[in-house]
């Protein structure tokens, strides 16, 4: 009896506050008898008066949320999930207080609560099964009914994001390619700051992202957060920016960059590394595009890279490939005298010139060379890339001593036993060193 008493003063303070038209439903709202509250409900939708009612939307949003989490009554009715969805997006609208809904004798905080968290689980178990379109669907669903929930304060307690629910949604989408969705909810958390080694890959996506979408505002603004919340990891962020660099620009580019970042005096071993590497190994094609004078600049860019990123390490592949860019320009050279063959005086003034410029790269490759040299035979532990580059050093060497030897003779310098000597030291140890 005091039960039965309880549930009319229940029944009474709800059908006050929301109307006689709905006792009905309410009444079996109140004892759980979902199905029979759907059908007052349906019949009550075919009422023109009552159909767009406030708390007509409402009660849609609280029964098809009941029957969304009740897995027995969701295969019985499996629109509920958007019908629910649906009123929820409605009565957002139509009531924007949230004064009815958040009347602890409608329902409604209850019916968010169920909306968010049946949502979250049917996205969680498709997340395991590899589903990851319907997984991305679900969780997107939840993750904006939690937004809704934390925004309003019908949760105990406010947060800044929730943060679980919008990663599970972020990582649904990138698995299933949807990169411009991922980018979304990344951002919910990226804009936030919000750090650590977990969320380190999240500032990789969306640099990456915004790289190859070529939208480089965005791509400065989420490099610069991580730079300033990854500070130890600046090689990958350097990397990440040179790549981009490379993707968007062409060498010409490039080169202006390394030349202003150069004159600043700023950049440090990873920057100069990455531009060394980027002018050392650009393409063919891209070279082409480029006149000779250019191409060869950009080439000696790459070695002038590599030495100032040798000043910070004494890093002798460093040193070694500072050599074989001048190395490689002394070669170029070596073909260009080559084909000026003759005894016509135009013919020896144009290769007296080239010589000159050969003399330049010569003794600029010699010098890394040897550093390189001199550090790589001392170490102990070389690795195979290590121990390649001195063999190969030596054979250089020996090239570019000969090649100072012979000039020497021609020129009657007294120099011809010091380059024979270095020649003959550097020939002997030919593939020597294992």
């Amino acid at each position: 009896m005091k039960q039965f008493i309880l549930l009319f003063f229940t029944l009474v303070t709800v059908s006050t506050a929301f109307g006689q038209d709905y006792n009905q439903i309410i009444l079996n709202y109140q004892l759980g008898k979902i199905d029979k509250a759907k059908a007052e409900l349906e019949k009550l939708e075919l009422n023109p008066k009552a159909k767009d009612k406030v708390e007509t939307v409402l009660w849609q949003l609280v029964i098809n949320s009941e029957i969304y989490a009740d897995s027995a009554l969701y295969i019985k009715y499996p629109d509920a999930e958007k019908n629910a969805l649906a009123a929820f997006d409605q009565y957002k609208k139509a009531d924007p207080t949230l004064a009815k809904l958040k009347d602890p004798a409608s329902g409604g905080v209850r019916a968010v609560g169920l909306l968010y968290s049946q949502s979250f689980n049917i996205g969680k178990e498709n997340f395991i099964k590899n589903e990851w379109n319907k997984s991305f669907t679900y969780f997107a669903m939840a993750e904006k009914v939690g937004e809704f929930i934390n925004n309003n304060g019908l949760n105990e307690n406010k947060i800044a994001i929730d943060t679980v629910t919008v990663l599970y949604t972020a990582y649904a989408a990138q698995n299933a390619t949807l990169y411009a969705e991922a980018t979304t909810y990344y951002q919910k958390l990226t804009d936030l700051k919000i750090g650590g080694a977990d969320y380190e890959d999240i500032y990789r996506f969306l640099i990456d992202y915004y790289s190859k979408q070529k939208d480089q505002a965005n791509f400065a603004k989420y490099l610069a957060l991580a730079k300033e919340l990854y500070p130890n990891d600046s090689a990958m962020w350097a990397q990440l920016e040179m790549n981009n660099m490379t993707e968007n620009t062409g060498l010409s580019e490039i080169l202006d960059a390394y030349k202003s970042e150069l004159s600043k005096g700023t950049m440090n071993e990873d920057k100069y590394l990455n531009y060394a590497e980027t002018f050392a190994t650009a393409k063919h094609e891209d070279l082409d595009r480029l006149d000779s004078a250019k191409q060869v600049e950009v080439k000696l860019a790459g070695a002038e890279a590599f030495a100032k990123a040798f000043e910070f390490s004494q890093n002798g592949l460093y040193a070694f490939n500072a050599g074989v860019i001048n190395y490689s320009v002394f070669g170029v050279l070596d073909d260009r005298y080559a084909a000026y063959r003759g005894e016509a005086a135009a013919l020896k003034a144009k290769r007296a010139e080239i010589e000159k410029e050969q003399y330049k790269y010569a003794d600029e490759s010699i010098k890394w060379l040897e550093q390189a040299y001199n550090i790589l035979k001392a170490k102990q532990d070389r690795s195979k890339s290590e121990t390649s580059s001195l063999n190969r050093a030596v054979d250089y060497l020996a090239n570019l001593y000969i090649w100072k030897r012979d000039k020497s003779k021609v020129s009657a310098s007294k120099d011809y036993d010091v380059f024979d000597a270095k020649f003959k030291q550097f020939d002997m140890e030919h593939n020597s060193f294992k």
